[in-house]
């Protein structure tokens, strides 16, 4: 049965010769010696056989075949080597090689071995649901421009900034994308507020590995060393943050947004709650070993009426305590409006959970001025860090992230010693 076919080999002779050899028993047929040229065919799709050679200009192609059998994870690979030893051969065992044919070897040999793979492959396929991550299930026409962004950053190197409330599910959005791309979570930096900025400099400075940049709660000066390193390096980067937790420069977006995942929050996406429900609770059926959790419609209703201030986190995390809970495998209406009560007295409301909106509100109800408010915010955040600094006004202007003549000059201004 005809085949679709990748051939990865660097000696052009070759290459066109067993192309050829191939194309003539009906299979269709990609060759090239590129290992990034492989890897973008494979992330379109429907490749049902790779033929390598393991040396491609001196690289091995066995370390990065993990990568690309993530891409297809059904597709057998067969592989080619001048070097016969064992070193090659158990190597190509390790990685999960079909079969290994040393060179030379007959054309006839070849078109056997690769129609031996694609018989042993379509025996071993079963139909399965093409799998989505728990947190991005749903086919609400509002997620539906995420999906296309995650969809389309997959297919590129570009940077790609994912943004969304709290709880949207910007870590699994992440999650998928880094798969879509091959990207195993070892290759994987994670920085995160932990990190000081000579770290994260340091970091977005080294183009040999992928960063991801978990943005909430990062400060002035960790945001500036991020955009430096990234203004002189070449680190390929996927970047979170919740807007109005965190607030990025126009700079910092320009660089970090070559590509935009926006995430809804759930109350947009109240459609989706039934499929989201149905994945959660198959993941926590998975976990403790027995049947999914069955919710009958009044409670399916009751749940897409909530508000769900924290998001498909807080779904999550709601359904998972009623999975541990109900033994018998029913529900009431009732024990689930107490859960619901409880979830929301555990999560703060979008207004309680930001504390800059809660400056908003205190100024909203007792008439301050926006001027003001800045001098007043302005002159708090300046005494505790004078506080914190024991009155060292250059440590205190670095914390708060001004030169000491700034500093100086403000606190003229505000009538500060």
């Amino acid at each position: 049965m005809p085949a679709k076919i990748i051939l990865l080999e660097d000696d052009e002779s070759l290459r066109k010769i067993v192309a050829r050899s191939l194309s003539s028993t009906g299979h269709e047929v990609r060759a090239t010696g590129s290992i990034e040229t492989a890897r973008g065919w494979l992330q379109d799709g429907g490749v049902d056989l790779l033929l390598t050679d393991v040396l491609l200009d001196g690289v091995n192609v066995f370390e990065h075949l993990p990568m690309l059998k993530r891409l297809a994870p059904s597709m057998p690979v067969i592989a080619m080597s001048a070097q016969t030893t064992a070193k090659t051969a158990i190597g190509a065992s390790k990685v999960g090689v079909f079969d290994y044919l040393p060179k030379p070897f007959d054309l006839e040999v070849l078109r056997d071995t690769v129609a031996g793979a694609l018989k042993k492959s379509s025996k071993s396929l079963r139909p399965r649901e093409r799998q989505t991550e728990a947190g991005l299930a749903g086919r609400s026409s509002e997620m539906q421009p995420s999906f296309k962004a995650i969809g389309m950053a997959a297919r590129s190197r570009a940077n790609v900034l994912i943004s969304g409330e709290a709880g949207t599910g910007k870590r699994t959005a992440a999650e998928t994308l880094f798969d879509a791309r091959g990207i195993a979570r070892g290759e994987v930096r994670v920085l995160t507020p932990s990190h000081a900025p000579k770290e994260i400099f340091e970091a977005c400075q080294t183009a040999s590995h992928h960063l991801w940049l978990r943005l909430d709660e990062w400060d002035e000066r960790q945001l500036g060393a991020g955009l430096d390193g990234l203004d002189t390096g070449q680190a390929l980067v996927v970047a979170t943050y919740t807007p109005g937790q965190t607030e990025l420069s126009g700079r910092l977006q320009a660089r970090l947004g070559e590509s935009r995942v926006d995430l809804p929050p759930l109350r947009q996406r109240r459609d989706d709650i039934p499929a989201l429900c149905q994945a959660f609770l198959a993941e926590f059926a998975r976990r403790d070993g027995r049947e999914p959790l069955v919710l009958p419609a009044p409670i399916i209703e009751q749940l897409q009426g909530h508000d769900w201030p924290g998001n498909s986190a807080q779904l999550r995390a709601v359904l998972s305590r009623l999975s541990v809970a109900c033994q018998s495998g029913s529900l009431s209406v009732e024990s689930v409006t107490e859960e619901l009560s409880r979830a929301d007295r555990d999560t703060p409301s979008r207004a309680e959970g930001d504390p800059f909106a809660a400056v908003a509100r205190f100024m909203n109800t007792n008439g301050i001025s926006r001027q003001d408010g800045v001098d007043l915010l302005d002159k708090a955040l300046i005494l505790q860090a004078l506080e914190v600094e024991s009155g060292n006004q250059s440590r205190a202007a670095a914390r708060i992230g001004v030169n000491r003549n700034t500093l100086a000059r403000r606190m003229a201004e505000l009538g500060l010693r």
